[in-house]
């Protein structure tokens, strides 16, 4: 049976890791050759929720680290070249593109397929955040077009036509008792 290699995580992001997250692979820049940095090679984590990217500073007593959600990641790019291969995150939200170089060729290939599935979804154990149906600010062109016609039915239709309009959909069988009661109750609570 073939183990699975242990990934070495540096302590700043082991403590950022949320319960039921995983590193898949770390990336790190190389040290030496073009692209390389001897003292403070730059990292990406990829995790079954996330990409986390890790910048020493200041030979390494600080570093920058910036987390990348995949439903934020525009766009991945590799950039190869004879012996190394650069890795290009492009985030919705961050003006600079996140950038290593240096990088092994195969494990950026990895990382690029690592990245693609995560921003289908398909690591285990990964949530995809969903925007909420309604917002104070929703945007009215985000709906179907039945969607936006039923609502402006319904914000046409007055109270009493809506009520007979459920009465009538109850009498005909698509709705249940059930149903008609609850549609009942919360357009009584709108009057």
């Amino acid at each position: 049976m073939q183990d699975t290699p242990t990934i070495e995580v540096d302590s700043d992001i082991q403590k950022q890791l949320l319960e039921k997250e995983q590193v898949l692979l770390r990336v790190r820049q190389s040290r030496i050759g073009p692209g390389g940095s001897a003292v403070t090679p730059i990292s990406i984590y990829i995790t079954n929720m996330r990409v986390i990217y890790r910048k020493p500073i200041w030979v390494g007593l600080k570093s920058e680290i910036i987390d990348v959600n995949y439903q934020d990641i525009a766009d991945i790019r590799l950039k190869r070249g004879i012996i190394h291969t650069d890795i290009f995150l492009k985030s919705r939200f961050h003006t600079d593109e996140i950038a290593v170089k240096g990088t092994n060729t195969h494990i950026a290939e990895k990382a690029n397929a690592f990245i693609q599935q995560g921003i289908r979804g398909e690591h285990p154990g990964q949530v995809m955040h969903r925007q909420p149906q309604r917002t104070p600010n929703y945007n009215y062109y985000s709906y179907s077009q039945e969607e936006r016609q039923s609502e402006d039915i319904e914000s046409k239709m007055d109270p009493v036509d809506k009520l007979t309009k459920l009465a009538d959909l109850k009498q005909k069988g698509i709705l249940t008792n059930e149903e008609f009661q609850r549609l009942k109750i919360k357009l009584l609570e709108k009057i």
